[in-house]
């Protein structure tokens, strides 16, 4: 009759030594098999030019490799303990952190929380708000930031006058709870001090260091970063406009040739056949970040959803950078196991290079956001220079902090994901 209920849902083990019935057996010879058939494709995928590594961990020299560019920081969360591999350029150091996954979950919850609290609720509630956001951007350095950049070497802040293209970067790459919250955002705000990622580096997000060598691999942009695309539709309540208008009115400001599709015109077939031609394409309308399933998460067009999948299925040949600034994301009480956002979906799905928020963001600063920051990659003839964006979003995201020191939920959530 098997195993008795113990009344907490669960059963004892099954001994090793105990008989196995007539089903069981066969569902274990199906599953060898299988392992048997994965094991032999593998071999076979192995087997041809440029597929030696294929689904295999990086080696050591390989993440040297990626790491010449600046530090990359792995980010190993468990129920016991929790790691950061700092990979740089002088090698591969072990940085143990004293935090757990429980005490990272349980902050996480709090921080979203917090940044949930809306400008139109009493000020006594987004004033404390914003303290609980100052308290664990600072716990966030003190816990794990300075360790890792003490021993990644930033342990200066960037010099006053350093030109964009000399100020140091850094690729995190976090999971578990920790992926919910803004490790380039850590650091001691009010005191004004220096003791901040923001001021000792530019910072970059990637799933993975094989998610960072498929970005770089992508060909550099020509053209002056164009084709230019818009996608807008209303991110405002209520189907107003929100604002998707102004942000597509910054980059129409800014390049030559933009072309937009908005409205009832922005349908699923109609921005897939875009997709196609354009480089830099900026996304304004909603989208959710489905962590349950990362395939499914999608930006809500005029006809249905536009997913990552259907993106990742195309050939974009032209793709360079994808901004999701007006892309609000849904969240669940229950924090998975990792956090996927749709800047890191995009990533996957074939943009080297993603701007996008981890949070929803307030739209006037969105707008500023969107307007500094085409300018700031804006190039003579009406083009764009996308290879230095994760610099120019470091740049734009102090700004912001300078422009609203006491409201730090407005500035942090922007991030730069990718090469």
């Amino acid at each position: 009759a098997g195993a008795p209920d113990t009344g907490l849902g669960a059963r004892r083990p099954h001994r090793a030594d105990a008989p196995v019935g007539p089903g069981e057996a066969a569902r274990i010879r199906e599953q060898h098999a299988a392992a048997e058939d994965w094991q032999r494709l593998l071999t076979r995928i192995r087997g041809f030019d440029g597929f030696t590594h294929f689904l295999l961990p990086p080696s050591a020299e390989q993440m040297l490799r990626e790491a010449k560019e600046g530090p990359v920081v792995l980010l190993n969360v468990d129920p016991l303990r929790s790691d950061a591999l700092v990979v740089s350029a002088e090698g591969i150091e072990l940085v143990p952190l004293g935090v757990t996954e429980g005490q990272l979950a349980h902050t996480a919850r709090r921080f979203l929380a917090a940044v949930s609290v809306g400008a139109d609720e009493p000020r006594a509630r987004r004033k404390e708000a914003s303290a609980t956001v100052f308290d664990i951007l600072e716990w966030l350095w003190d816990a794990i930031a300075e360790p890792v950049l003490e021993t990644a070497g930033l342990t200066c802040p960037i010099p006053e006058g350093t030109p964009r293209g000399a100020v140091p970067r850094l690729w995190w790459s976090a999971s578990g709870p920790l992926a919910h919250l803004p490790l380039h955002a850590a650091g001691h705000h009010r005191a004004a001090d220096g003791r901040s990622v923001l001021d000792r580096v530019a910072s970059s997000y990637t799933p993975s260091i094989r998610a960072l060598r498929h970005a770089r691999q992508a060909p550099a942009a020509r053209g002056g970063g164009g084709p230019f695309l818009a996608v807008r539709r209303p991110t405002g309540t209520g189907g107003r406009d929100g604002a998707s208008v102004a942000e597509v009115e910054a980059m129409a400001r800014t390049v030559a040739g933009l072309r937009t599709v908005e409205g009832e015109d922005a349908t699923v077939g109609r921005v897939l056949a875009e997709l196609s031609s354009a480089a830099t394409v900026h996304f304004a309308c909603h989208g959710l970040s489905d962590a349950e399933d990362p395939s499914r998460s999608h930006l809500e067009l005029a006809d249905g959803r536009l997913g990552v999948l259907d993106v990742a299925r195309r050939h974009l040949p032209h793709a360079q950078l994808a901004v999701l600034l007006a892309c609000h994301t849904a969240r669940t009480d229950r924090l998975p196991d990792e956090a996927i956002h749709l800047t890191s979906a995009f990533l996957t799905a074939g943009y080297p290079q993603v701007v996008g928020a981890l949070w929803e963001a307030t739209d006037l600063v969105s707008v500023r956001m969107a307007d500094h920051l085409y300018r700031a990659l804006r190039t003579y003839g009406g083009g764009l220079d996308v290879t230095d964006t994760a610099r120019a979003v470091h740049g734009i995201v102090r700004e912001l902090r300078a422009r609203h020191p006491a409201s730090p939920q407005v500035w942090a959530p922007y991030v730069h994901t990718g090469r």
